[in-house]
């Protein structure tokens, strides 16, 4: 008997739709494209859309885009105090962040462009990383690294910074980046926004006593910029000092879900993914 019919006989219609909500949604597909203005491979995912640079030594995320098309990267502004900063896993020496040069170079796994995974490779000699494209998830795998390193999520969550974007806690509290957190465990929390239908999730593993990052980006004139989270870098605080992470046992897991699911259910779902990041459909 196969899976989703097994499923069907002991579960509700409901409950089906929060444990699997991309069971059987296309595959994802991979293209390559000129995205405001750079070289870029488009993951479309039932999940979200990325618009992944990779070219002039670029590597990392340029859009993330929510499946109501709204964008919680969006560097692609002018270069300056705003659109620049922002990306996704932004580690260090700029490697995986959006219009910065770090010597990267990144190329599909196996030519594969489409079906249940996609996976790209980048490198600069000194990290490698390579990003899973799933239907209802990415995951960050280590092949590479000397030193410490980290992840990095600059952010406009539901596509723009607002006073009441927010972030959640494994254990249910609701939060505003304030840089309050220096680590906490388990180590995963979801980003939400008023005016939007998803949530962002942000979760890593294994634990340890990297420093956990959140904090608001105000520029002159009271500008809110952007949100930032990281796990293995300090805030403003501590001068954004990198500690605490290194080797390649590290994976990271990023993505967006309904933000109609409760606490619970985000509970499951995001340390269903920590318990199996790589696992196939």
């Amino acid at each position: 008997m196969r899976l989703s019919t097994f499923l069907a006989i002991l579960l509700p219609a409901a409950s089906l739709c929060a444990l699997a909500p991309f069971a059987h949604a296309q595959a994802v597909k991979l293209t390559e494209v000129e995205w405001h203005g750079a070289d870029c491979y488009r993951i479309e995912m039932p999940m979200g859309t990325v618009y992944f640079e990779k070219g002039n030594g670029v590597s990392g995320f340029k859009s993330f885009i929510d499946p109501d098309g709204n964008d919680w990267v969006a560097s692609y502004m002018e270069p300056g105090p705003n659109g620049d900063f922002r990306g996704f896993p932004n580690s260090v020496g700029n490697f995986g962040h959006a219009g910065r040069d770090s010597g990267s170079t990144t190329v599909v796994v196996d030519g594969k462009t489409e079906g249940d995974v996609v996976v790209l490779e980048s490198t600069n000699g000194t990290f490698t990383f390579q990003y899973w494209f799933f239907a209802d998830r990415i995951a960050i795998k280590v092949l590479k690294s000397e030193g410490d390193y980290n992840f990095l999520l600059e952010t406009v969550a539901g596509g723009s910074a607002d006073a009441d974007d927010y972030f959640v806690t494994a254990d249910g509290e609701r939060h505003i980046p304030s840089g309050e957190f220096q680590d906490f465990t388990p180590e995963w929390f979801y980003l939400g926004a008023t005016e939007s239908d998803y949530y962002l999730f942000f979760a890593k593993s294994p634990d340890d006593d990297a420093p956990n990052e959140n904090h608001r980006q105000i520029r002159p004139g009271n500008l809110h910029n952007m949100d930032l989270y990281s796990f293995g870098r300090t805030g403003k605080e501590e001068g954004y000092e990198v500690r605490g992470m290194s080797g390649n046992e590290h994976i990271c897991i990023i993505g967006f879900a309904d933000a109609s699911r409760s606490h619970d259910e985000m509970t499951t779902l995001i340390e269903g993914f920590l318990d199996a990041p790589f696992a196939e459909p």
